[in-house]
């Protein structure tokens, strides 16, 4: 995440104030970054869109991390996927309940057995944080079984769902976490992948994550999504990967994508901030060291991207985001590795 520094656009400002503007005020408000479509984007508006009742998140989230990898074989991930539901079933008793079903799915995953050649699936600590993106892509995770906050709580979704289990996503900040409702109650529940898909209080978020009271109040966090929502989620691995390629115009136009169908996202509302960020350093702030070197011709284009540099960040804040200390990460990921270590010794 990346702000512009003061200091630099004050003195842009004041420059455009004393040489006079050409950029009327409501371009300067406007948020939305115009940039032709390109394949991807389309073919992921594609995906979004699919009426609910059809949705099939394990196809969707195959097609859509085979967008970042292209070697990524649908079908042959597909079947892996319907073998392990089959084992799934087998450990399910007669008439299972929903809550039967979640049990199997939660022994199957974490639970060393015949059924995953007593290997469970265990959190990532080469990678703690979750920021390698070909370690968010399904496929990987299967091979490896090593997985983070945003790979292990979409294979919980990707077998619920093939069970007939009531599962989506939601979000806490930089996290991924599952929403389970209990079909024969009606009650929902979080479930945390990371610590053996074990019920977690909303109240556990709020104080290990810092969701803020205003965060909850505009639902941001800690909300059931809806499926389509929970497409958006998988999206952003898509986003990711062409920031982590430099092809910054591209992801920001999968983020706008996102946002469309998830206009809470606020993970991509600071990519967008920090996208502005690294389009003013390439074009900018790597090239000119004070903001009268700029040629005139191109300052409106670099007011236009230090607005909305400003304009995603604030209105996260605005929404209840905080920026996390460097403390605040670290004992995060304590926290984590801690639950996650505890799992692995049961």
């Amino acid at each position: 995440m990346q702000r512009v520094c003061s200091t630099f656009t004050a003195g842009f400002l004041l420059l455009l104030f004393c040489a006079g503007s050409a950029v009327h005020a409501e371009q300067l408000t406007q948020p939305l970054y115009y940039s032709p479509k390109f394949l991807e984007a389309k073919r992921l508006t594609t995906i979004l869109e699919q009426p609910e009742d059809t949705i099939d998140f394990a196809r969707a989230k195959l097609a859509i991390d085979k967008m970042v990898d292209p070697t990524i074989d649908v079908k042959a991930n597909l079947k892996k996927i319907d073998a392990m539901v089959k084992q799934i079933k087998a450990l399910l008793p007669a008439k299972a309940t929903s809550t039967d079903k979640m049990l199997a799915v939660k022994k199957y995953i974490y639970e060393a057995g015949t059924w995953n050649n007593f290997q469970p699936y265990h959190y990532d600590f080469d990678d703690p944080s979750g920021t390698i993106v070909s370690h968010k892509l399904l496929p990987n995770y299967l091979a490896s079984k090593k997985g983070n906050c945003v790979s292990m709580p979409l294979l919980l979704i990707v077998l619920g769902q093939r069970l007939g289990i009531d599962v989506t996503a939601s979000t806490a900040p930089k996290h991924v976490l599952v929403k389970y409702t209990d079909s024969d109650t009606g009650q929902t529940y979080n479930l945390e992948t990371t610590s053996g898909a074990n019920p977690a209080r909303d109240v556990w978020y709020q104080q290990t994550m810092h969701v803020t009271d205003q965060a909850l109040e505009n639902r941001i966090y800690l909300q059931k999504l809806s499926k389509q929502e929970s497409l958006a989620v998988m999206a952003t691995v898509l986003a990711e990967s062409y920031y982590e390629k430099q092809d910054y115009e591209k992801a920001m136009m999968i983020s706008d994508v996102v946002l469309k169908h998830n206009s809470n996202a606020v993970d991509t509302m600071l990519m967008k901030g920090s996208l502005f960020y690294k389009l003013l350093a390439k074009h900018y702030l790597n090239k000119y060291p004070t903001p009268n070197l700029i040629p005139v011709v191109e300052r409106p284009y670099f007011e236009f991207l230090n607005i909305n540099n400003r304009f995603w960040f604030e209105k996260a804040e605005k929404l209840g985001w905080r920026e996390p200390t460097q403390a605040d990460e670290i004992n995060y990921l304590n926290k984590v590795k801690h639950d996650a270590n505890l799992l692995q010794k049961q």
